[in-house]
């Protein structure tokens, strides 16, 4: 014979009323709904414990719950620690990025003024030795015209020295031969006018023409030209006075000005030498901090596997644990709900003589 009326009735009131079940469901539910890995691997561990007494599959449930949001406070405290180190790390690359920059400005702003000052150094160095050069052709063209110059004095000196002579002999010889008179020779006299046919002399020579007359007498083409020597010797020791006057002011102004390019070439090297060694510390600083930003940059580099990259964001993940927590909490709920009602309707008399019958 088949159950009775009364033993199916408390066959399918124990089902309807099974709080296990009613929790499993909503798990799997919730499960499915959220996509939710631990709730289904929860749910098929808890399907396994069906049997279990109501505290136990409670004290389960408990445990997932306070599992659940073990793992979220530690998830926050890692999400804290993670904002404070990349933010803190970005403001260090970027702080170390300004910097480089900075330096890199510094750097190419004295690398270009230190090659204006090794161009002005080196025209400096040039004009320096042009200006040597000038003087030293400048001060042998000087000899050599002063050498000129005493030469041409010297001849003419000697010529007048020599002119004065040949007068003084000639005025002397005419003077004695008896052709002209000392004041003749002083002032000048007519030519002497010799007969067509002169006999045959005589006596001693007495000349045939004034020697003082202008222009053919002797004595007055020696003094002529006595007097051009003369001349000669004075437009030289002009000359010499202006060559050596023009000499010693260009010499002057050379020697001024290459002291000056000779101050200014000294300036100019102190100048590049300490551009040279602010250069070289600014580079030695750049390797510093560029180092430093390399550090840095590879600390940014370690910390996104932990707290950048993954399948999904801290907001996401966030999210789906409450979602578990709160479907756990409601299958609690659910479960110990369920129990209640159990409770209640087996303590109530139809229960109670339903099971009398039935047994």
């Amino acid at each position: 014979a088949g159950p009775s009326p009364l033993d199916a009735a408390a066959s399918f009131l124990q089902v309807s009323v099974d709080p296990r079940e009613k929790a499993l469901n909503l798990l799997r539910e919730a499960a499915r709904k959220t996509h939710s890995q631990v709730l289904a691997r929860f749910a098929q561990r808890l399907s396994l414990h069906k049997s279990d007494a109501f505290g136990e599959v409670n004290n389960q449930i408990e445990k997932m719950i306070f599992k659940l949001m073990d793992e979220q406070t530690q998830e926050d405290e890692h999400k804290l620690w993670c904002d404070k180190e990349v933010s803190k790390t970005d403001a260090s690359i970027e702080d170390k990025t300004d910097k480089l920059e900075e330096l890199d400005g510094k750097i190419n702003k004295g690398k270009t003024k230190y090659q204006t000052l090794t161009g002005e150094i080196a025209d400096a160095q040039k004009m320096i030795a042009d200006i040597t050069s000038f003087m030293e052709e400048a001060t042998d063209i000087r000899a050599t015209g002063k050498e000129e110059n005493a030469l041409a004095l010297k001849d003419a000196q000697d010529s007048q020295t020599a002119l004065a002579n040949a007068i003084a002999v000639l005025e002397q010889f005419y003077k004695e031969s008896g052709m002209v008179e000392e004041s003749f020779l002083q002032r000048g006299a007519a030519p002497v006018e010799l007969p067509k046919d002169p006999p045959t002399w005589d006596s001693g020579y007495t000349g045939v023409a004034d020697p003082a007359a202008q222009p053919g007498g002797i004595v007055a083409v020696l003094k002529k030209v006595a007097a051009d020597f003369a001349k000669m010797e004075a437009d030289t020791r002009a000359q010499e006075a202006t060559d050596q006057q023009a000499f010693d002011q260009e010499i002057s102004e050379c020697k001024i000005e290459k002291a000056r390019r000779t101050k200014e070439q000294e300036m100019k090297t102190a100048e590049s030498d300490r551009l040279s060694e602010k250069i070289s510390s600014l580079e030695k600083s750049r390797k510093s901090v560029k180092d430093e930003l390399d550090l840095t940059e590879q600390y940014m580099t370690d910390l996104k596997p932990a707290c950048i990259d993954g399948s999904s964001s801290y907001e996401d993940r966030k999210k789906a644990r409450t979602d578990e927590i709160d479907a756990l909490k409601k299958a609690k709920v659910t479960l110990a709900g369920a129990f209640k009602e159990t409770a209640l309707a087996q303590s109530s008399p139809k229960f109670l003589e339903a099971r009398r019958h039935v047994a």
